[in-house]
């Protein structure tokens, strides 16, 4: 656990508000995290040779992509997706406090 002092030390050293040391920090965690569920969502799509959900969903489809495990990697990006979105408004409303 990181001390109060700490943080006090550092936000005056970089000359921000404890508050703003703190909402930055904790933006930038939720930053990475949302960075590292992009990444996976990139890996997938590209085990497909595809860039968008819609573009999976079309060759899963049409055949062109065996339905196994394709479907199941579809549920997973859908899910990332919705974990992103929950990300983008939890670093809005950091944000706007």
């Amino acid at each position: 656990m990181i001390k109060k002092d700490t943080i006090e030390k550092l936000s005056k050293k970089y000359s921000v508000s404890h508050e703003e040391f703190i909402r930055y920090a904790s933006t930038l965690a939720i930053k990475e995290k949302k960075r590292k569920y992009q990444i996976e969502k990139f890996e997938i799509l590209s085990r497909y040779g595809v860039s968008a959900l819609k573009e999976l969903e079309n060759k899963i489809r049409d055949g062109e992509i065996p339905e196994h495990p394709a479907w199941e990697d579809l549920i997973e990006i859908k899910n990332i997706d919705a974990e992103i979105k929950e990300i983008e408004n939890d670093i809005r409303n950091l944000q706007e406090t």
